[in-house]
């Protein structure tokens, strides 16, 4: 149907907030691209299989790729006498380059006393705020990431969202040990247990009451490149961590202690919502790794059933999926049954309602890639 179409102005991006973070000197974090025993530093891994602590935080140097394990080499400066900062400080695009940010209301009015009541309001968890401040006093900076910015930024009101998910620069044993601190001073450990995983390196503080069981917040550390790296890992890359996320809608931010919202690839406010109307499905992560290509693809097809019925521009991410190798699942079988049951798990997150009338449509518009994963999937989930 012929519509008439507007131009849409955007707000121009204004520039991030000088990071508080030491710039120079042993003390502050240290970053990715940071020197280490004159190499660079990609990121932090985590030695601890529970309850992990800032100790069981280890430095992660290029070089390290092709290592068994997490190296042991502690993460605290004090420990580096060789430490440079040379690394691009959070919110840059170069070291003097600022990412593309904007403020809420800019973008939407009354945005962002949205984004403020999702954190601080009736149905955020109390510790929220001062866990927050307490990761910022320490030099970190916190974004809120996942489906909360996108959307709130899509009109949502702030008790449409579910999800609390926060991103930052603390690495997973810093943050969890700061987390507990924070609910030890505030007499809510008992309340609200903490869950680590070691694989994913996800900490979860948990909501029995509030949630049934389930995750009042979900933290994990910015991402790095999955190529090359053989044990999980965080970086404190903005860049790096919006190139390996399924989508540009899904990489948007928000730093609640700068009140911005952040557009890491400059492309995600664009894609959320086109001057013609519509929503833009391009896929981020082009990794040659299977298992990657793997979870894009079904994580693409969770947006595909969710957004059923609303304008969707979707070429990209079929350009995408039609030219993933037609042996993609023969490649995934060289990776053993585990690859598969990760698949199967996330293929049940995805696709909750299998009978979706929607979901065999959705699934051919993947191509045949897509048509035999859901086979191998619904397969492993048995």
């Amino acid at each position: 149907m012929d519509q008439d179409r507007q131009e849409v102005t955007r707000p121009a991006a204004t520039p991030l907030v000088p990071c508080q973070a030491p710039e120079t000197g042993a003390t502050g974090p240290i970053l990715t691209g940071d020197t280490v025993e004159g190499r660079p530093v990609l990121g932090f891994a985590c030695t601890a299989r529970a309850a992990p602590v800032a100790a069981d935080d280890q430095l992660v140097l290029r070089g390290d790729e092709g290592a068994g394990g997490p190296p042991l080499r502690s993460s605290d400066p004090v420990d580096q006498p060789s430490l440079l900062r040379t690394g691009r400080r959070p919110g840059r695009q170069t070291r003097t380059e600022p990412v593309r940010t904007h403020r809420p209301d800019d973008l939407g009015p009354g945005l962002a006393d949205r984004f403020r009541e999702l954190i601080q309001g009736p149905r955020a968890p109390l510790f929220t705020t001062a866990l927050i401040g307490h990761l910022a006093a320490s030099g970190h900076h916190v974004w809120l990431s996942g489906g909360a910015p996108r959307d709130l930024l899509s009109g949502a009101a702030y008790d449409e969202v579910n999800d609390l998910d926060l991103t930052g620069t603390a690495p997973a044993g810093a943050f969890t040990e700061t987390a507990r601190q924070v609910l030890d001073l505030d007499g809510m450990s008992a309340e609200h247990p903490q869950r680590f995983s070691p694989d994913t390196l996800v900490c979860s503080v948990l909501d029995p009451v509030a949630r049934g069981g389930g995750p009042s917040l979900d933290y994990r550390g910015l991402g790095l490149a999955r190529d090359g790296m053989p044990f999980p890992a965080t970086g404190t890359d903005l860049l790096q961590d919006a190139r390996q996320r399924d989508l540009t809608v899904n990489t948007l931010l928000y730093d609640p202690v700068r009140n911005l919202v952040v557009d890491p690839l400059g492309a995600a406010l664009d894609d959320l919502a086109t001057p013609e109307g519509t929503r833009r499905l391009v896929p981020v992560d082009t990794s040659a790794d299977p298992l990657a290509q793997a979870e894009v693809l079904l994580r693409a097809l969770k947006f595909l059933l969710r957004w059923d019925g609303l304008a969707l521009d979707d070429g990209p991410l079929r350009a995408w999926a039609l030219a993933l190798p037609d042996d993609l699942p023969d490649r995934l079988d060289r990776r053993g049954g585990a690859t598969w049951h990760r698949l199967a798990g996330l293929w049940a997150q995805c696709v909750p309602d299998p009978g979706s009338p929607a979901l065999e449509a959705a699934v051919r518009r993947l191509g045949p890639v897509a048509v035999r994963l859901r086979a191998r999937c619904e397969e492993a989930a048995g």
